[in-house]
């Protein structure tokens, strides 16, 4: 790779260039950081399917990672009446048999007990693979939205720079789960009556409990020649569903996780393995089955898939004792076969942590890559290591819950809204060195909220949308981060990529300060400045203004306005990719 050194220069308002600050920027192979696998979006619901959400999702911000639920989803009679559940299947729908308007069950041994005049039957996974294919419902809605949109992104993948379809478990099936002796909060109508223990079915939803993993053979689970474990059947019941979805949608699967969020138990479909040892069994089985098969053996697995903490003890362990982030790191590392078995690491990006300055330090991430040589709070190990010791990448695949507005709040510092947003991406790629960046939701059929980046009628009009945009649009998959030495005001942000088959450079920076910044950015001789550059500036009122910058004098010089973010890029690619439209191939 080519040596390049790039500085960014700004100056405060009223200082003299010579006292300039500067930010220097080295692309040497000693100074590199991550690679980008790319940025994009969980999937809800049927938007999905809507002209207007693919035009955005990958003409317009080039996301090229798309990533899907992977609850199985079963034919009838395995899932008729929502599974057996009484919730808008009585007459009242409430109570129900049980004075609820959920099932509630203990394991296996008892899914199928009557109930309302029903019993609710057990898929068993046999050893053929695709005799198990017939169990599932490939072009149920929310199955058929994420088919049609991965065949989009395959088909457009050379426009893209490439395209990943990636997965994530929520829940097992609901007869493959046991209690974990945890019940439900109390809550208001249609929600489950308080102190209903995990697991039980709520409006179709596999809600909390855990996985079997003891691996006992039980005669429910008798697959013709005899009874299996329920971790078995989970092993099969996963590589059957990836392989009924690629066969269905001729789109491969890049990376799985065996389950999202592992440590909550929730209304919706959610399952939790509070001790390593729960995880690294499914972990190994999962792995195991997945490769017995050509079509699957690539298939990568991903995880843990926790939250970032909000402490140190959210990166360790809480009470009880339930395992947490670099714990889960530490007991994978130490079996062989785990260790194998999963490719790299995903984290969801929830922690709050940076965010109250633009210089904040953001010490989740710190931990996530570094761990820690010094114990950070009582009851905690004196070391641990962090993710980067360990030799594989991290991803962030899933994180939300700003406001919609550019700034908020309305006074102080505007972390909780779309400058937060486009600040908690920065935190992620430069602290956290994250490969690939995923947000929850593009949309989900309702108005733009704290869980979405956009609506129908706003679209690419939204805040957030933008500022996440700021960085997906231009920094393709296949570029690398170069560091970044500030010298100066550490309230300018910037960070920079390199990408080697365009010889483009791309830059973001933000501006923490309640006053416009101006900028320069002194250009690298080798390689020669592009001719013109295209610099994409938001700010409050302002999104998404677009200009171009012409070199003088081996430099481009802008202003960024208060709290405000630019994009600076000689990227090519800027074209429609849709120019026959959006008809799935």
């Amino acid at each position: 790779m080519k040596h390049l050194f790039i500085a960014l220069v700004f100056a405060c308002p009223l200082a003299a260039p010579s006292s300039a600050s500067t930010l220097v920027t080295h692309t040497d192979s000693s100074a590199l950081h991550q690679h980008i696998d790319g940025f994009g979006t969980c999937l809800s619901g049927d938007s999905a399917t809507q002209e207007w959400f693919r035009q955005l999702f990958f003409d317009d911000a080039r996301f090229s990672i798309l990533r899907m639920d992977l609850v199985p989803v079963f034919r009838s009679p395995w899932s008729d009446f929502t599974y057996n559940s009484p919730w808008f299947h009585n007459s009242p729908p409430l109570p129900g048999p049980e004075g609820n308007n959920v099932r509630t069950y203990t394991g296996p041994d008892d899914y199928s007990d009557l109930f309302a005049g029903r019993r609710a039957p057990i898929a068993v996974m046999g050893p053929d693979i695709n005799a198990n294919l017939a169990y599932f419902d490939f072009d149920a809605a929310s199955v058929h939205a994420a088919g049609t949109m991965a065949q989009l992104g395959k088909a457009n993948a050379a426009a893209l720079g490439g395209f990943k379809l990636v997965g994530s478990i929520w829940s097992p099936a609901p007869w493959l789960k046991v209690s974990s002796g945890n019940a439900i909060g109390d809550a208001p109508w249609p929600l489950p009556v308080g102190g209903t223990p995990w697991p039980f079915i709520w409006g179709g939803n596999f809600a909390g409990g855990r996985l079997d993993v003891s691996d006992v053979p039980l005669a429910v689970f008798d697959d013709g020649s005899g009874p299996t474990s329920a971790l078995t059947q989970f092993a099969r019941s996963t590589a059957a569903y990836l392989r009924g979805f690629q066969n269905r949608y001729g789109v491969h699967f890049y990376a799985i996780s065996i389950q999202n969020e592992l440590n909550f138990e929730e209304f919706y479909n959610s399952a939790t393995y509070p001790l390593s040892s729960q995880y690294i069994a499914a972990l190994k089985r999962v792995r195991s089955e997945l490769d017995r098969y050509p079509d699957l053996a690539d298939i990568r697995i991903m995880g843990p898939e926790d939250l970032l903490g909000g402490d140190a003890y959210g990166m360790w362990q809480y009470g009880g004792p339930v395992h947490k982030n670099l714990q889960y790191l530490k007991h994978i590392a130490d079996d062989p076969q785990a260790q194998n078995a999963l490719a790299l690491f995903a984290i969801h990006g929830y922690a709050a942590d940076g965010a109250s300055a633009a210089n904040a330090t953001p010490q989740q991430w710190l931990w996530w890559k570094e761990g820690w040589s010094t114990n950070p709070a009582p009851g905690l190990p004196a070391s641990v290591a962090g993710y980067a010791s360990y030799g594989r990448k991290s991803w962030m695949t899933e994180t939300s819950g700003e406001a919609t507005s550019w700034l908020a709040p309305s006074s102080g510092f505007p972390g909780q809204g779309a400058f937060g947003l486009a600040l908690r991406i920065h935190q992620a790629l430069t602290a956290g060195d994250q490969s690939a960046w995923i947000y929850w939701q593009l949309a989900d059929g309702k108005p733009v909220a704290a869980q979405t980046l956009t609506d129908a009628d706003i679209r690419a009009e939204s805040p957030k949308y933008v500022a996440l945009k700021h960085y997906a649009r231009f920094i393709r998959p296949g570029s690398v981060r170069a560091g970044v030495d500030v010298q100066g005001d550490s309230n300018i942000l910037a960070s920079a990529y390199w990408h080697a088959p365009d010889q483009a450079m791309t830059w973001v920076v933000l501006n923490g300060r309640p006053v416009s910044e101006p900028i320069r950015i002194l250009l690298p001789a080798n390689p020669p400045p592009s001719s013109t550059y295209l610099l994409v500036r938001s700010a409050e009122g302002s999104l998404w203004q677009q200009a171009t910058l012409t070199p003088a004098a081996g430099q481009l010089s802008f202003t960024l306005p208060a709290y405000g973010v630019a994009t600076v890029s000689d990227s090519p690619g800027i074209d429609s990719i849709f120019t026959d439209g959006f008809e799935v191939p």
